[in-house]
C-alpha cells in the first residue's frame, strides 16, 4: 500500500511538472478575449477563422498535457477527451470557413459547455485530493456552463453584435479560469519540489 502512495506521488510530480502549458493556453485565450472587444467590427469570418484555430490549438496544448499527464487525479482523461474534441472541431472550422461563420455561435456554445464540464470535472478531481482552491475552480467552470447555455439557448437571435460581445466575454472567462487552474498546479508543483 505504501509503495502504491509513493508512486502516485512520482506521477503527481511528473504530471504538473507542465502546468505552464494551460499557463500559455490561458493567456492565449484571455488576449484572444480583448482582441473581440477591441475590434468589434471585424468581419464575422475573420472572427470565425480565428475561433477555429483557436480551438485547434487549444486542442493540441490539452492533448500534450493529458500525454505527459499520467496520473488520473489530476483529470487527464478529461484533459485527453477535450482535446481530441477540440482538435477536431478546430480542423472542421479552420477548413471550411462558410461553415464556420454561419455555426459560429452554435460551435463556441458546444466548445463553452465542453470547457465548462472539464473544468468541473478537474475542480471535482483536485476537491478529491485536497488540493487548495478547487472550489474556483469549479465555480467558474459553473460560470462557463451558464455562458455556454445563454450562447446556445438564443444563438442567432442576438446578432453578430451580441455573438461578439458573448465571445470576448467568454474568452476572458475561459483564459482566467484556464490561468488560474495553471496556476494552482504550479503551486503544487512548487509544493513538490520543496519536498526533494
Amino acid at each position: 500500500m505504501n509503495n502504491f502512495f509513493v508512486e502516485q506521488i512520482e506521477k503527481s510530480k511528473k504530471a504538473i511538472k507542465y502546468w505552464w502549458l494551460l499557463l500559455l493556453l490561458g493567456i492565449a485565450i484571455f488576449i484572444t478575449g480583448i482582441t473581440v472587444f477591441a475590434y468589434p467590427a471585424e468581419s464575422y469570418i475573420s472572427m470565425a477563422v480565428v475561433f477555429g484555430l483557436l480551438m485547434l490549438f487549444s486542442g493540441i496544448f490539452q492533448v500534450i498535457l493529458a500525454g505527459s499527464n499520467k496520473n488520473y487525479i489530476t483529470g487527464r482523461g478529461w484533459m485527453l477527451a477535450g482535446g481530441i474534441i477540440e482538435i477536431l472541431l478546430g480542423l472542421i472550422l479552420t477548413f471550411n470557413v462558410a461553415l464556420s461563420a454561419a455555426t459560429l455561435p452554435i460551435f463556441l456554445g458546444f466548445w463553452l459547455l465542453f470547457r465548462s464540464f472539464s473544468l468541473i470535472g478537474l475542480g471535482s478531481d483536485m476537491s478529491s485530493v485536497g488540493i487548495r482552491g478547487a472550489g474556483w475552480t469549479i465555480a467558474t467552470g459553473i460560470l462557463l456552463l451558464i455562458c455556454s447555455i445563454i450562447v446556445l439557448a438564443q444563438p442567432f437571435i442576438f446578432g453578430m453584435q451580441m455573438v461578439v460581445i458573448w465571445v470576448g466575454i467568454s474568452f476572458l472567462m475561459a483564459g482566467i479560469s484556464t490561468s488560474a487552474f495553471a496556476i494552482q498546479l504550479r503551486s503544487v508543483h512548487k509544493h513538490f519540489e520543496k519536498l526533494q
